[in-house]
């Protein structure tokens, strides 16, 4: 994902794209992305790792296909993850107790500390982010990006 530019660097978004809604929504992800994958790079990893520890800190522990799947992401991307994750102790794998195939991923307690972090600087950007916006334009926008997700 490209950087986001400095606020100093900005220009103007070309009205000629802004017509166009995925423009937009791409330059809003890229924006946060930006903002966000700074912090997670802070901690140790990167924005998907983030969302590996939320879902396992949320759920319990679960498999890495089950972790693909809610989270949409390839088998071969989600071993990566896993493995990164395992690298720098946020989280690790253990043997599924009734098939040997399987490998369970668990959160570790330095990975709970670190979930921690970044939800506190998560909720923060996305609060400045949301700022311009009235509470019931951000439940829209939500509904809405809940669909457009799909």
């Amino acid at each position: 994902m490209p950087r986001f530019p400095e606020d100093a660097e900005r220009e103007p978004l070309p009205e000629s794209l802004t017509r166009y809604m995925g423009f937009l929504i791409a330059k809003a992800h890229q924006r946060l992305w930006t903002l966000f994958n700074d912090e997670c790079k802070r901690l140790g990893f990167d924005v998907p790792c983030g969302g590996v520890l939320h879902l396992l800190d949320e759920c319990g522990s679960m498999s890495q296909q089950q972790l693909g799947r809610k989270l949409r992401i390839d088998r071969t991307s989600m071993v990566k993850l896993v493995d990164v994750l395992e690298e720098k102790k946020l989280a690790k794998r253990r043997d599924h107790p009734e098939d040997r195939r399987i490998y369970l991923v668990e959160i570790t307690p330095a990975g709970k500390k670190a979930l921690a972090e970044l939800q506190v600087v998560g909720e923060a950007m996305e609060k400045q982010l949301l700022s311009p916006f009235s509470e019931d334009e951000v439940k829209t926008i939500r509904r809405a990006l809940l669909t457009l997700a799909g």
